[in-house]
């Protein structure tokens, strides 16, 4: 058994009263998770908010309770410790359902990374590895819009946050005896920290897209942004408005008709926005300057040297126990080898304690390549 059920209570809140209640019972540490639903929409749909505190379990109904300010009250109180495992999908639904941002995480994914090799360790073998429980994980991808939710549903939701703050206690004290818990903090701030994407910034995600021109680009960044704004408008998935790899095609056109427009995508779409693709596609608009190229790929002298400080990263991160990935992260890596190819400079994430641990080293191997 992953708990004995005489050890905890179990409550189902679905009314503004009982929520309001609830939160005034909670202890400034709790344990949160969320289910969710994200099949046909752009955002995701909330289908319960699983709390624990203390020897207490809330199961928070969205489908029902609409006052939910004591909720969003407790979650950005600086007092309060918000314990959770691998937050990020859970903040974005935060973000999209109560607009709200907690203020206080603390996330068992990102601590474990500080005081094992493992980066990604899932809730499950967490739980199994620090407690010595082993979790039945078989509804994952149950329907969690539908009422009443099933026994299995439930017992699953409880498991998710019944063992979490124990876990998180135990990791922030392995943290503090390793003297990692200000590593971690500077860490946890950023990741922390959701804010809403920007639709004028996706056209950098597209593949490809560095290879484009000033003037394309600019093209490629507005029918992204428009597609971008359509999908949050209508609450439906990008793909089901235009795939990228159509408006890359796109910004690489000259001019855009409904034949050209045709020849990539379906009738029913071509008919629903093609003439606002065209519109968007055509729009001259003044810009102080033009957008910057984006990067394009490594040479392979830059290559050779991103291998080499990607070694070091990982060889410090052995060293001390850490997960590679804290350190050696090709996406970060190769950030700061291009801009100290700009600047001259390490980039931000290795300023802080990876300065401590990689900046003398890191800056002989780009110093050496001037």
């Amino acid at each position: 058994m992953p708990y004995r059920e005489e050890d905890i209570s179990i409550y189902w809140i679905d009314s503004d009263e009982e929520l309001a209640r609830a939160v005034a019972s909670w202890s400034p540490v709790i344990a949160l998770d969320t289910e969710f639903i994200r099949t046909n929409t752009f955002y995701p749909i909330p289908g319960l908010y699983q709390v624990a505190s203390g020897a207490n379990v809330f199961l928070l109904d969205p489908l029902t309770i609409e006052n939910w300010e004591p909720f969003k009250r407790y979650l950005v109180d600086t007092d309060t410790r918000i314990i959770m495992h691998a937050c990020l999908e859970d903040l974005e639904l935060i973000y999209a359902h109560l607009q709200t941002v907690p203020s206080n995480v603390f996330d068992t994914q990102l601590a474990n990374a500080y005081v094992s090799e493992d980066y990604s360790l899932s809730y499950a073998r967490l739980v199994e590895r620090y407690l010595g429980v082993s979790l039945d994980k078989q509804q994952t991808r149950s329907d969690w819009l539908q009422r009443p939710l099933s026994d299995d549903q439930l017992r699953y939701a409880v498991d998710d946050v019944v063992h979490l703050a124990a876990a998180g206690e135990m990791l922030g004290q392995q943290l503090r005896d390793l003297q990692r818990w200000d590593w971690f903090q500077e860490d946890m701030q950023q990741r922390s920290a959701y804010e809403e994407p920007r639709p004028q910034a996706y056209y950098r995600q597209v593949k490809r897209a560095w290879q484009l021109n000033s003037s394309q680009l600019q093209v490629l960044q507005r029918l992204c942004e428009w597609r971008e704004t359509v999908a949050r408008r209508l609450d439906i998935p990008r793909n089901r408005v235009v795939w990228d790899e159509h408006l890359f095609a796109f910004a690489q056109s000259h001019a855009l008709t409904e034949p050209t427009l045709g020849k990539f995508l379906p009738a029913a779409i071509v008919r629903r926005f093609g003439s606002q693709l065209i519109e968007v596609h055509q729009r001259e608009e003044q810009f102080d300057q033009p957008l910057e190229l984006l990067d394009r790929p490594l040479s392979p002298s830059q290559g050779a040297r991103l291998k080499v400080l990607r070694d070091l990263a990982r060889e410090a991160a052995n060293s001390l126990g850490l997960a590679p990935e804290l350190l050696a992260r090709k996406k970060d890596v190769e950030a700061c080898l291009r801009h100290f190819n700009a600047t001259g400079e390490l980039s931000e994430i290795y300023f802080g304690w990876r300065k401590e641990v990689v900046g003398k080293g890191f800056l002989q191997v780009l110093e050496a390549a001037v």
